[in-house]
């Protein structure tokens, strides 16, 4: 019987790119080794107690779960949706491989084969009840309810989500009871801010954004004009009357798509071109893996803002924002008790 999973690409959307490259869905958790000798949950569970001896049972049973899911319970033809996290956009593949384990890979050892037939579906195609499907805690999970699959088939045909209704009155759903999973409420915020900010702050005005926070960091900025920027939308220093030492060539990228390797060698020539120091690539589509390796052989000349890293910037200035820039882009501090499945 086909099954629609949803499985993430890394706390930090770190393995997306990787997976959308390679035609594979890839989890992490390196420490349990090859699970393809053990058959169902229980038996991984077991196993999981000599990995994690400090893991409560509640943990290893939920850990348990996904792994067995992702091992045990795939089957090829299964469709699987990987949200892009720090995006407006899912992709959504269908299995088309076994289980499979790479020790060389220290951080995400586990995958399978996909066929990407989406790699950049909008969220907004999805009904509202879908949406918060996909802001599930877990790294791995079934997604059922309300006809999810025959829903993201049809998104697959059409390009748009008829809803539980689109098929049989909600009554008649097989299974009325059975609850998504936990919802991850700080999730389902980041990707409400993500949308305003991307709809807020589009093209050239990312760039006046991204140069406020820095004001606000301490550097004197001059932001290029709307055009072509030569890859540096902010020249930006530190020090008194912005004539320190520290001197940055900011490139910002807009885009949903990832920065590729041109625009990373773009910025390394920016910062010989204006005498800088560093440079910094603000791109919230995030950065193909050749330009992740470039960036890596940059260490000290090159740092990198993708989405989450331009959030934390936001927050933790937010309070000294323009009144224009906040009223853009109101925003309320909540607390909120943290899963133990979350963690």
């Amino acid at each position: 019987m086909k099954q629609l999973w949803l499985v993430r690409g890394g706390v930090n959307g770190d393995k997306e790119s990787d997976a959308i490259e390679k035609g594979k869905i890839f989890i992490g958790w390196p420490q349990v080794g090859d699970i393809s000798k053990f058959g169902d949950r229980d038996e991984i569970s077991e196993h999981l107690k000599k990995c994690y001896s400090d893991y409560s049972q509640k943990k290893i049973v939920h850990l348990a779960t996904q792994l067995n899911a992702f091992v045990n319970r795939f089957n090829k033809s299964d469709l699987v949706i990987m949200p892009r996290k720090f995006t407006n956009v899912v992709a959504i593949g269908e299995v088309t491989g076994d289980y499979s384990f790479d020790p060389a890979d220290e951080f995400f050892p586990h995958s399978r084969s996909v066929e990407w037939l989406k790699d950049s579906c909008p969220r907004s195609v999805f009904k509202q009840d879908l949406l918060y499907s996909l802001g599930a805690f877990m790294t791995v999970c079934q997604i059922k309810r309300n006809f999810a699959l025959e829903r993201v088939e049809e998104v697959l045909k059409n390009g748009k989500d008829p809803g539980p209704s689109g098929f049989y009155p909600p009554e008649n759903d097989p299974d009325p009871d059975d609850p998504d999973p936990e919802v991850d409420i700080q999730e389902i915020a980041n990707q409400q801010i993500i949308s305003l900010v991307k709809s807020e702050f589009s093209g050239h005005a990312l760039a006046e954004l991204v140069a406020e926070i820095l004001q606000i960091e301490g550097y004197t900025t001059k932001v290029s004009p709307p055009g072509p920027d030569r890859g540096v939308d902010i020249l930006a220093a530190g020090g008194t009357l912005g004539l320190g030492e520290d001197s940055i060539c900011v490139q910002v990228k807009s885009g949903d798509g990832p920065a590729n390797t041109d625009v990373v060698l773009k910025l390394s020539g920016s910062i010989a071109h204006n005498q800088a120091q560093t440079g910094l690539l603000v791109s919230i589509g995030g950065v193909t893996a050749p330009a992740q390796k470039e960036l890596d052989n940059s260490f000290f000349k090159l740092r990198l803002w993708q989405m989450q890293d331009l959030l934390n910037a936001l927050f933790r200035n937010y309070d000294k924002l323009s009144d224009k820039t906040r009223a853009k882009l109101p925003l309320k501090q909540i607390w909120i008790p943290v899963s133990e499945e979350g963690a």
